[in-house]
């Protein structure tokens, strides 16, 4: 009888790991499908780092007195700060159409299935990361390439900044991408989410950070999270004054727990 029991649990197990795959896939073949989400996408993360390079180098070919090598760690620190910013862009981008999806009335014939609603949800993050990962990663090991092989005159990144630095462009992106889910999940729009997002990450959290004697509350802002986790050398993200790695980590933390809890939410309120 104990045997019976366990394959079945083993069977169960099997089978729910077999349609979350399923959906994943399914959330990910959904993006990538939508051919002018996938070019935007990847011309704000791959393409805007080789646009940079590319700058650079041509800048130093024709005038090597005046400008220096495209490459080194001083290069990589600045192309770390764009993909932080440019390549947050593209994954709010990805991640608002990956939540929004359900204006299209798929939702409603998912559920008709009998399918948990909190499962598809969370079907739509995986989705969203295969989507996404690709290009933003290939865009920093163009970026790392790049700094070591036409490095001149610069320090050459050591491999600690190399894995430092790829850590903070995943870690920063990553969060712009889920924290996009959540919201397009509650608002069910895409314009709505992407308006909101790119409004409250370049205008207003850049205008709370200028205000001072708002003091330390200014640490829950996660713009000050990520300035505070990137390469400052030449950088343009700001971050609180005296704001700890520690407490920059678990504002993001925290800030991703809330979105993707709204977004559950809303996803079992949803008339189907």
């Amino acid at each position: 009888m104990s045997i019976t029991v366990s394959q079945k649990y083993q069977q169960s197990n099997t089978d729910f790991n077999w349609l979350a795959r399923s959906m994943s896939r399914a959330e990910f073949l959904k993006l990538r499908k939508r051919r002018g989400l996938f070019w935007t996408s990847l011309f704000l993360s791959l393409g805007a780092v080789l646009i940079y390079f590319a700058v650079l180098e041509i800048l130093h070919i024709v005038s090597p007195a005046a400008h220096g090598s495209a490459g080194g760690n001083v290069n990589l620190t600045r192309a770390v700060n764009i993909m932080t910013l440019i390549g947050g862009t593209a994954a709010i981008l990805v991640g608002a159409n990956a939540g929004a999806g359900d204006s299209n009335g798929v939702f409603r014939d998912l559920v008709a299935t009998g399918r948990s609603r909190v499962a598809l949800f969370f079907a739509r993050i995986p989705g969203a990361i295969m989507m996404f990962w690709p290009m933003i990663i290939a865009a920093y090991v163009v970026a790392a390439l790049v700094s070591v092989i036409l490095a001149g005159s610069y320090a050459v990144p050591t491999s600690a900044n190399l894995i430092h630095y790829g850590l903070i462009v995943l870690l920063s992106t990553s969060f712009e991408l889920l924290l996009a889910i959540g919201v397009s999940s509650l608002t069910v729009s895409k314009s709505v989410t992407i308006a909101v997002l790119m409004a409250w990450e370049f205008i207003v959290q850049q205008l709370l950070l200028l205000i001072t004697w708002f003091g330390s509350f200014r640490e829950i802002l996660p713009l000050s999270s990520i300035g505070r986790l990137s390469p400052h050398a030449g950088g343009p993200l700001r971050y609180v004054p005296g704001e700890s790695t520690l407490v920059a980590s678990l504002v993001l933390v925290g800030w991703i727990v809330v979105a993707t809890g709204v977004g559950v939410f809303k996803t079992k309120k949803m008339d189907a």
